[in-house]
């Protein structure tokens, strides 16, 4: 089951714009006419409740929103690019992969992030007329959408988790108060990662989470270890099972314990209830085994059997009473909010000097601007040093040196500076 995946989304190029003139009968100077591309699609996550796993991103990890449209004539706008938005379950949290920064947290259904800008669409030549500059013959380009590497982690795993060793019956339960198809046998360790299958009790439903076997030594990472803890810490409660035919039930119940609460502490807090199963096998040693273990909790203990389907009414009735005050007190904390953080198109700009005859110019308005422009167009190049001028970067550049001929950088453009 996929609880952790990397995944790239890039949003959509935007439209060219349109060099266009307006040619009518008896209207022989008509002036530029050329309209905007349209802006490229973006690309959101969206929080929802139907889905609880990752599993659609394991075919296909990269995903594209729509491009804009080119700009027409008669100040024809370009249409927009589709938006994608992404279904991921409620509780997940995305981040930046490399950095590792968190870009939004998706805790509840129906939360939406945006999480990749569409690239601008280009001016058409209207937008670069004026009283001086009456027919340009230029246009620009749109501009790449924005892309993005993320990794979705799903921090909420499941309402009800199964704490228990291997073997202890928890596939066999799962199986029989849902829908899901674990893989049952008679040896151990037949769960290697989490199975999610969703309980209904009457009007309401839980999910619950067959997680792998614990073993001696997992807080230190043996076995299946840190990855088997990571899921525990992320259910709002635990089922704890233990099997009947145990020589010693509480040694076995204890090992677990301490594996969890070395792990984390916190853990301790997350409500639980023990049940013993394969009751089937002989009630009389299962119910000896839960007194047992009554006695050393002080907390009831429930016999079950699984494959009778003795005593599983009663216990998911119990779990889903308890997820239900959970959720109540998960709504009513404050709620944990990460920022959604996407860069701002930035007024300020630095020069940088890379190397002899080498400059660097930084900024997010001014590099658009240049990267957008088709130098190949009439004008294109005088319609940029008069904004570089306009700017301010012209006068920067002269303070940091640089001299005709010398190579300027704007992002992915190259330009041979002219005085």
């Amino acid at each position: 089951m996929f609880d952790s995946v990397l995944i790239t989304v890039e949003g959509g190029t935007g439209g060219d714009g349109a060099a266009t003139f307006h040619r009518e009968k008896f209207v022989p100077l008509g002036g530029p006419d050329g309209g905007d591309g349209g802006r490229g699609g973006r690309i959101y996550l969206r929080a929802v409740d139907d889905v609880y796993t990752l599993e659609q991103f394991r075919g296909r990890r990269r995903f594209r929103a729509g491009n804009g449209g080119p700009g027409g004539p008669k100040l024809q706008a370009g249409p927009q690019g589709d938006d994608l938005t992404l279904d991921v379950p409620a509780g997940t949290i995305a981040f930046e992969s490399e950095t590792g920064e968190p870009l939004a947290d998706l805790a509840e259904p129906g939360a939406t992030a945006l999480v990749a800008w569409g690239g601008r669409g280009g001016w058409g030549n209207k937008r670069f007329a004026t009283s001086t500059n009456q027919a340009p013959h230029y246009s620009q380009r749109g501009h790449a959408g924005e892309s993005v590497a993320l990794r979705l982690d799903l921090r909420l795993l499941a309402d009800v988790g199964l704490l228990g060793l291997p073997n202890a019956g928890k596939s066999t339960l799962l199986a029989a108060v849902s829908h899901a198809k674990p893989k049952i046998a008679e040896y151990p360790f037949t769960t290697l990662e989490p199975m999610l299958g969703v309980v209904s009790v009457g009007y309401e439903r839980f999910t619950l989470a067959d997680l792998p076997g614990l073993i001696e030594g997992a807080s230190e990472g043996y076995g299946l270890g840190f990855e088997f803890l990571k899921h525990v810490r992320r259910c709002r409660v635990l089922l704890h099972v233990v099997d009947c035919s145990s020589v010693d039930p509480v040694t076995d119940y204890e090992l677990i314990e301490t594996e969890v609460r070395t792990y984390d502490n916190l853990l301790a807090d997350i409500p639980r209830v023990v049940a013993v199963t394969k009751s089937d096998l002989d009630e009389e040693i299962a119910r000896d085994a839960a007194d047992t273990l009554e006695a050393h909790i002080g907390a009831p203990v429930a016999t079950i059997s699984a494959q009778a389907e003795s005593g599983t009414d009663a216990l998911v009735a119990e779990l889903m009473a308890l997820v239900s005050e959970e959720r109540e007190r998960a709504a009513s904390r404050p709620p944990e909010v990460l920022p959604v953080v996407r860069p701002q198109a930035e007024e300020r700009f630095t020069v940088v000097r890379k190397g002899p005859g080498l400059f660097a110019v930084e900024g997010q308005r001014v590099v658009t601007f240049i990267e957008m422009m088709d130098f190949e167009m009439e004008g294109a190049r005088d319609e940029v040093d008069r904004r570089l001028t306009r700017w301010g970067v012209a006068r920067a550049l002269r303070r940091e040196g640089v001299t005709e001929g010398d190579t300027v950088r704007f992002g992915e453009v190259d330009i041979a500076w002219r005085e």
